[in-house]
């Protein structure tokens, strides 16, 4: 039976959607061929468009109030058992299980799921943590105009300062990038351990690929120029090859012709 499901991601004002957290669910559901249909919701409009849906927050805000995130999505396959759920990884989780893979071709082979989760928030994550020294600026130049505003209104009261000082410059911003380039080394070595295939496990894709993906290709969408131009020089050319590794799961949509 065909799958119904909703998947719910940010537009942006370049030619496709750049965030690295709803690309982690996309491919997951490109990857297994499930029938899905996206619906685009900017910024600003997240909470007024999951809210009355049932879709979870993610998290609470500064003032106690719920924080609503992307991606999301609503599985709606079963029409009397809908399911509504948020956050990248338990997602996919999900998928896995309602739709599990063929045996060799699991997204969380074996006893891997603790191991994965380590990758994710010590490489994944950490690989987003330097944008704002390195590109602020560029994230916000990829925004839809109307969406400038509140990204400006809330980068400066996270940092306390103007969004065009937030970057590192001088000798300052080089330190970032030396950091950088010494977490993309230490992911490198880790690669280095398997000689049968591009991807974290060798030939078998996983969600901690799909995860490390997002933030990679993150870095290419909002500053193809100067962040990931850098990056693809580094480790012989290791990260442009294994970013073309997820073309086949790219599509921003996956549904039959109405």
């Amino acid at each position: 039976m065909p799958t119904d499901i909703l998947f719910f991601d940010i537009p942006t004002a370049v030619s496709r959607a750049n965030s690295p957290y709803t690309w982690r669910v996309r491919l997951a559901l490109n990857y297994k061929g499930l029938n899905y249909r996206t619906q685009w919701a900017h910024v600003s409009a997240i909470e007024a468009t999951c809210k009355p849906l049932g879709v979870p927050p993610t998290g609470v805000k500064s003032n106690g109030q719920p924080l609503y995130t992307l991606p999301a999505i609503i599985d709606r396959t079963d029409p009397s058992n809908p399911v509504i759920l948020s956050n990248s990884i338990p997602i996919i989780e999900y998928l896995e299980s309602a739709y599990p893979s063929a045996p060799g071709a699991e997204l969380f082979p074996g006893e891997t799921k603790a191991l994965q989760a380590l990758v994710v928030q010590f490489v994944a994550n950490k690989l987003l943590t330097f944008v704002s020294k390195l590109a602020t600026g560029a994230m916000y130049r990829c925004k839809p105009a109307s969406e400038q505003p509140n990204f400006r209104a809330k980068i400066e009261a996270r940092f306390g300062t103007p969004l065009e000082e937030v970057e590192a410059k001088g000798a300052e911003r080089e330190a970032v990038w030396k950091e950088l380039e010494q977490t993309m080394k230490f992911v490198q070595d880790a690669f280095e351990r398997n000689d049968s295939g591009v991807f974290l496990m060798g030939r078998q894709v996983s969600c901690a690929d799909f995860a490390l993906f997002g933030s990679l290709f993150f870095f290419k969408e909002i500053s193809p120029e100067d962040l990931w131009a850098r990056i693809a020089s580094w480790d012989g050319g290791r990260w442009e090859r294994y970013v073309d590794a997820f073309k086949d799961w790219m599509a921003l949509d996956n549904h039959p012709a109405s």
